[in-house]
């Protein structure tokens, strides 16, 4: 299985940046890297798409997804939608430059409406066929990720899952991140019975054994894959009986614990490849 690096998980280290983030990655033996999305928008305030495309073309680095498209449902007028499109529209040929072919599409938090689950399927599946029809001649795939956090308008694998299936589009599939999935108590066993093609994405991480629900599980209780209460035997077991393709998508780690950020970028990336790839050979092999 091959090993992504996400730029979230140094997002914050003192020497953090563009560059410094992938000679590191690429240092370390990782085989792609997740975009994220303030890190590129600073790139290329002073440097081109076509730059960071030339440096990939020289180096065994590629990039893996973009992290991500934030918010993307649930908006209320049709301007808000518009500026998602418009937002896709400006990315796509950046993606298409750099050879960058998934989206990870984030779901919006905090709104006013005490929507039902339905209603929130609905206008998801409406925006996400919308976004679909804009990559599909770029040859990019979106991966929707809940995320685990009662505040979100999609925040369980259950959810996302009916979500991509009733769009049922080949370029439209779903991330699993492991503290999303711990976090909101996602069960293992609609992972084992899914379609595992449907899995477009996956995020190594751990968490602290903290009360499911409790709004302290928050991001900055994220560990290293492999030293927390992730329930990582079960998912990983699901993923096999589910068909899920270790061979063409990679695991990618995510972090955004504050100690963690206090390491330099080398530090911190060297630790990440070294717990993503002890996880992989005793979970994912």
């Amino acid at each position: 299985m091959k090993l992504c690096f996400n730029q979230g998980s140094c997002d914050h280290c003192p020497d953090h940046s563009m560059m410094a983030d992938l000679e590191a990655a690429e240092k370390y033996g990782f085989d792609y890297i997740d975009l994220r999305f303030d890190v590129l928008d600073e790139y290329l305030k002073d440097h081109t798409a076509e730059e960071l495309a030339d440096w990939f073309k020289n180096h065994h680095l590629k990039p893996s997804s973009y992290s991500g498209l934030l918010f993307f449902n649930w908006k209320k007028t049709e301007e808000e939608k518009q500026k998602v499109f418009d937002e896709v529209k400006r990315l796509l040929p950046v993606f298409d430059t750099i050879d960058l072919r998934t989206i990870a599409v984030i779901p919006s938090f905090g709104i006013e409406e005490h929507a039902s689950v339905k209603e929130i399927k609905d206008d998801a599946v409406y925006m996400l066929n919308q976004i679909a029809d804009l990559c599909e001649p770029y040859g990019i795939s979106l991966a929707l990720e809940f995320i685990g956090s009662g505040n979100f308008t999609i925040n369980r694998f259950d959810t996302a899952y009916d979500i991509v299936t009733t769009v049922n589009r080949d370029n439209v599939g779903i991330a699993i991140d492991l503290f999303h999935f711990h976090a909101m108590a996602s069960d293992v066993n609609d992972v084992a019975k899914c379609d595992g093609k449907k899995i477009i994405n996956l995020h190594l991480n751990d968490v602290e054994d903290l009360p499911i629900g409790a709004p302290y599980l928050d991001d900055s209780k994220r560990l290293w894959p492999g030293e927390g209460a992730v329930n990582k035997q079960g998912l990983a077991d699901a993923l096999k009986a589910c068909g899920f393709d270790t061979e063409a998508i990679p695991a990618a780690i995510e972090v955004f614990r504050p100690e963690y950020y206090e390491l330099s970028v080398d530090e911190n990336v060297k630790t990440a490849y070294e717990t993503t790839k002890a996880f992989v050979e005793k979970y994912l092999a």
